[in-house]
Parts: structure tokens; sequence; C-alpha cells
């Protein structure tokens, strides 16, 4: 396979992520980059995902948005290679606004403050997020302080808030639909098992192979191979 991710370890991934949340199998998918944490900021989490998916797929890809005004399902190129150049954060970096003569200092929302998130009502999440970002442990954040912050957070972290523009052929409407990189590299990654597991069922049926034998041929043996069988 191409780089991106190993054969064996692409089928891990695919295994870990079924049936779990969005949260969730972005935390499966970040487990494919070297040394990357569920403390990593989502925003850098979503560049280190882009990158997989540029060395998998190539650097554009296409994502399916719904027009907002009629409903029509439209293909939207999505330029990969574009996220994967922007940078990344350190695990837990501090960062600090002024807010009405006070310092402010928080950090960047990670994929572990989503799982916490989990079954938390959308009025009490948008708080509860600020309140683990900004180390306040109980009590409401200040409007002023939580805009601000809100604001800040999304001018550091440009990755975690990117929003395609969608335009509609059919009705003439432009509008906007936030980008979703972890579900385009799962999609990926789902295609690519699905197909592997196919390979290694031909292949196994066949010659008797377990699927590390198969997973361990390169991607043009293993064709090589299927062309053989199928003849």
């Amino acid at each position: 396979m191409a780089a991106g991710i190993a054969p064996d370890r692409l089928l891990v991934l695919w295994e870990r992520g079924r049936g779990v949340t969005p949260a969730e199998c972005a935390a499966a998918l970040l487990d494919a980059v070297p040394g990357a944490g569920s403390d990593l900021d989502v925003g850098s989490r979503d560049i280190l995902l882009a990158r997989i998916l540029a060395a998998t797929a190539g650097p554009l890809v296409w994502a399916r948005a719904l027009c907002s005004t009629c409903g029509a399902a439209l293909d939207v190129p999505v330029d990969v290679a574009a996220v994967a150049a922007l940078p990344v954060h350190a695990p837990g970096e501090q960062l600090s606004i002024e807010v009405d003569g006070v310092t402010v200092r928080f950090r960047l929302p990670t994929t572990d403050d989503l799982l916490a998130l989990r079954n938390v009502p959308p009025g009490v999440a948008r708080d509860l997020l600020l309140r683990r970002c900004l180390a306040i442990p109980d009590g409401p954040v200040p409007e002023a302080v939580a805009e601000a912050v809100d604001a800040a957070m999304e001018a550091a972290a440009p990755g975690g808030a990117i929003d395609l523009l969608v335009a509609c052929p059919d009705c003439a409407t432009t509008s906007t639909a936030a980008l979703d990189v972890a579900a385009l590299l799962w999609a990926e990654v789902e295609a690519r098992a699905t197909m592997l597991m196919a390979q290694v069922h031909a292949l196994a049926a066949a010659y008797g192979w377990t699927e590390p034998d198969v997973l361990a041929l390169s991607p043009r043996r293993r064709t090589a191979y299927l062309e053989m069988v199928q003849s």
C-alpha cells in the first residue's frame, strides 16, 4: 500500500473505529500518527490526520456535503495538502489573551475534552469545555471571557475550524460546510480495509495463506497473485 498507513495497521484502525462515536473514531485514527496522543489539541490533531490522508489518498480528496437550500448531495473538492501544511501546537501548550486588562491563560481543546463531553447537554457542553481549557474547577465562565477565548482559540488553531465553500449547481446557492478531516480519513480507511480483506479472503482461499502472509506482500505482488487466481 502507498505511504500513509501500513496494511496490518490499517485493519487494526478499521476494527477499532467501527461502531464508535466520531470523537472515539478520531482518537483511534490518531494512533496512526507516531508519538501523538489524545492530549493533542483538536486543530493539531486534524492537521496530523490530514497529513496521513494526503500520504494515503493524495493531495486532493472529495467530501460529500448537502446544499443548505435544496438539500442536494454535492461532491466538494478538499485541498488536503493545504490543511496538512498548517502548523501544529505542542500538547498542553499554554496560550493567553488580555480581557479587560486581565491576562487569561488557556489551552486548546483536546480529543480527551471532547470525549469528556459525551452525553452532556449542548447548553452545558460549551461552559464545561471552557472550564476545562481555563482550568476553572467550578462556576460559570463570564461571557466576556468566554467570547474572547472562543475567538482566540479559533485564531490559534485554524486547522480545527475549516469551512468548505459549497456551490450548488441545482439552485445556485453558495454556502459553507464544516470540514471533518477525521471523517474523510475514516472513509479512506474503511474503503481500503474492505478491499484488503477481500484480497486476503481470495488469496487465503486459493493458497491457504494467513492474513499476515497476504498483508506482507507488496501491493503489486498481491495484485499479480489475484490476477492469477481470477484468470
